[in-house]
């Protein structure tokens, strides 16, 4: 606008052509994008003010120089041919390259670059007029943030690997070592009061019956505990039989809500690499819980299809249906969880309302190599 401002006492007594010099003048001023002209032979004819700024140079510098100073020494080859071929296409405007191009800053230093290329005839003669935006940033932040969610990424995998592998031991310390020690204390106990030869006191008695009680509540958690850190058949006999263990047992539990799983006959016996399998279980799991949990359904069927290099799974209630903004990953640590652990594996994860009502949540991975 201060360009404007400062130009409108000339421009009110300019004749009508000067006016339409003097606005363009401004524009050229204004825009954020370098405006660079260049005529048939290829040199520099115009160079507003915000080429200089992108390119580090001042317009006098430039004017009759070849455009080839403003592109990098290693793409200057043809560029010229490029440009006489393009005049002769008679082309009004084209997008040129995949919208990127490479430019050359006075320091030495690449530029990326968008931008559209127009040829223009008018009586004088023939130009090239080029639109050029600067994205240098856009696209190291771009790099900087796909960089940093490889090593997300790759982070992730090494967590939930040492998760894999600390889960197995845990799992066999519970199993080896408490709950061996519980099975010999509950032995212990059982051959004291086999081996009383007097009657005990009542309260004695009552001591005999809770401590005999905690006994078997503790092997019972420690039984538990197994199941959740180590789910059943699922290394020893794979995803669609763990699965389908996992779900007759929730099923049993809650017998008012229906929980189904549907396997086609020609996956059963299809192993997927442990890890994808893990995670797969793991994310239904999950799922099924926060179904039984929030979703007041009645019905949660789980669907697994795929082949050997594809696997496929949707979790589907009829209850409530995720709240507005739940299906982001975003402030609900629940779905963050289950979308880490796919992309820890090279798979996705996505939770959806659906218009019927309920929620359904899609596990996918497929093998790309």
């Amino acid at each position: 606008m201060k360009a404007l401002a400062e130009a409108e006492p000339a421009f009110m007594t300019c004749s009508s052509q000067e006016q339409s010099q003097c606005l363009l003048g401004a524009v050229l001023k204004l825009t954020p994008d370098a405006i660079i002209g260049a005529d048939m032979d290829g040199r520099i004819t115009l160079f507003n003010p915000a080429a200089e700024r992108i390119f580090g140079r001042s317009s006098a510098s430039v004017q009759g120089e070849p455009v080839e100073i403003l592109i990098p020494e290693r793409l200057r080859a043809g560029h010229h041919e490029a440009q006489q071929r393009f005049a002769k296409e008679g082309g009004d405007a084209r997008v040129m390259g995949l919208r990127r191009v490479k430019g050359l800053h006075a320091d030495g230093q690449e530029i990326d670059l968008e931008g559209r290329i127009h040829h223009v005839k008018l009586p004088q003669g023939e130009w090239s007029i080029v639109s050029l935006h600067d994205v240098t940033a856009r696209l190291q932040a771009e790099t900087q943030l796909q960089y940093s969610r490889v090593k997300l990424a790759e982070l992730t995998r090494k967590l939930m690997a040492q998760e894999r592998v600390l889960v197995k031991r845990l799992a066999q310390v519970l199993h080896d070592q408490l709950g061996q020690t519980l099975a010999a204390i509950r032995m212990c106990h059982e051959t004291i009061i086999a081996r009383q030869t007097v009657k005990a006191p009542a309260e004695i008695q009552r001591l005999d019956e809770r401590l005999s009680t905690l006994i078997g509540q503790a092997i019972l958690q420690v039984r538990q505990v197994l199941v959740d850190l180590r789910p059943p058949l699922l290394e020893e006999q794979g995803l669609s039989v763990a699965l389908d263990n996992e779900l007759r047992n929730r099923a049993q539990a809650v017998p008012q809500i229906d929980i189904t799983i549907h396997v086609p006959p020609s996956l059963e016996a299809i192993r997927w690499p442990a890890e994808i399998e893990h995670a797969a279980f793991m994310v239904v799991r999950e799922a099924v819980e926060n179904a039984l949990r929030h979703a007041a359904a009645d019905s949660i069927a789980v669907n697994l299809t795929g082949g050997a290099l594809l696997l496929h799974l949707t979790i589907s209630d009829n209850g409530v249906g995720l709240p507005e903004g739940a299906g982001s990953s975003l402030g609900h640590l629940g779905i963050l969880g289950m979308q880490e652990r796919a992309q820890a594996v090279g798979a996705s994860v996505t939770c959806t309302r659906m218009p019927e009502g309920g929620t359904r949540v899609t596990f996918h991975w497929q093998c790309l190599s």
